[in-house]
């Protein structure tokens, strides 16, 4: 029988080193393309370039237009600002329509029913004093009997109305139609309005919608420009003179018979101060 062949089987067992590939630093990854700030400022370009070439396309005569009127625009900007601040918070034109303040203002009234006067309001804006104020302590401006004012009314507040300052705070005020009670208090912090009309019927006050908060004032008229120019001042309103009327138009004792209807301080109150 032949010999087989001896194998000798070792114990030990050979390892193999799998090669191991070399790491790579990390690369940031590139933005893609039209994103981020480029981007915008792309698009920003692509806009300005679009508005140029079909501003380019345009008649001579149309661009120049649209030239000019762009300048306009850029220097009457600052000043239609500033016209807004001042009509706001500054002066005011008004037209005074209506029957309830004649014969003072629209004198002639009764036989146009068209006339309208054309006053000035000094407007008394918020967070601000003017260095004549009258009355008053610094940064305040008392209010008094006779001033003729402009407010919101408080039955319709998109109403602007021009009426006459005749009771204060701790004032009795006889009332007149159609005011229900015989005769009102004054609050404090209100006045009493009431147009010059000796009719009732043609004013819309204070009888109708009671006393009316210093909130609601806008302004003080002090001026009529329309048709004849006059300084309007409350102080003479207790001496029933009428500021310009020369001729004696209005007479001597112009509304005695309202001031009539005032107990003036029937009850203690602070006198109200419209606080700017």
């Amino acid at each position: 029988m032949p010999k087989l062949p001896k194998f000798r089987i070792s114990s030990e067992i050979t390892k193999v080193r799998t090669p191991v590939p070399s790491r790579q630093p990390l690369q940031p990854r590139a933005p893609p393309p039209n994103s981020g700030p480029q981007q915008n400022s792309q698009s920003r370009f692509n806009l300005f370039s679009n508005l140029r070439t079909r501003y380019a396309s345009l008649p001579p005569p149309l661009r120049t237009t649209i030239h000019t009127t762009l300048r306009t625009l850029r220097i009457a900007a600052p000043f239609l600002a500033m016209g807004i601040y001042f009509r706001e918070h500054i002066l005011q034109v008004r037209w005074v329509t209506g029957p309830s303040m004649t014969p003072y203002f629209n004198e002639d009234y009764a036989n146009t029913h068209t006339e309208r006067d054309v006053v000035l309001v000094e407007m008394w804006p918020s967070g601000f004093s003017w260095p004549w104020s009258s009355g008053g302590e610094k940064g305040k401006r008392r209010i008094e009997r006779g001033m003729v004012v402009m407010f919101r009314s408080p039955s319709n507040p998109n109403n602007i109305s021009i009426k006459r300052i005749i009771g204060l705070p701790g004032d009795r005020i006889t009332t007149r139609e159609p005011c229900l009670k015989d005769s009102q208090i004054v609050p404090w912090n209100h006045v009493w309005l009431e147009g010059d009309a000796a009719d009732p019927k043609h004013s819309m006050d204070s009888n109708t919608y009671g006393p009316v908060s210093i909130c609601l004032l806008m302004g003080r008229v002090f001026a009529v420009v329309s048709p004849r120019f006059r300084w309007l001042d409350w102080e003479n309103w207790e001496k029933g003179v009428v500021d310009g009327d020369a001729e004696g138009k209005f007479g001597n004792r112009y509304r005695e018979e309202v001031r009539k209807r005032i107990v003036k301080e029937a009850v203690q109150l602070e006198l109200p101060f419209y606080s700017i």
